[in-house]
């Protein structure tokens, strides 16, 4: 990523540095667990078909 290349060529020794090159790698993460959340949430809002409509596979077979 685009912090640990700064990290590696520029070798910054600024305080802040050590809390900020980390933050992209927590970010990706809480947005991967968001939209897992989002997902469940989604799949459980979901209703299941009224009893005179057949899914596709049933339709299928």
């Amino acid at each position: 990523m685009v912090t640990a290349a700064v990290d590696a060529v520029l070798d910054p020794q600024v305080r802040w540095w050590g809390a900020v090159w980390s933050l992209p790698w927590w970010l990706a993460c809480g947005a991967a667990l968001a939209w897992i959340v989002l997902r469940v949430r989604e799949k459980a809002a979901r209703r299941p078909p009224s009893g005179g409509v057949q899914s596709d596979w049933e339709r299928a077979a």
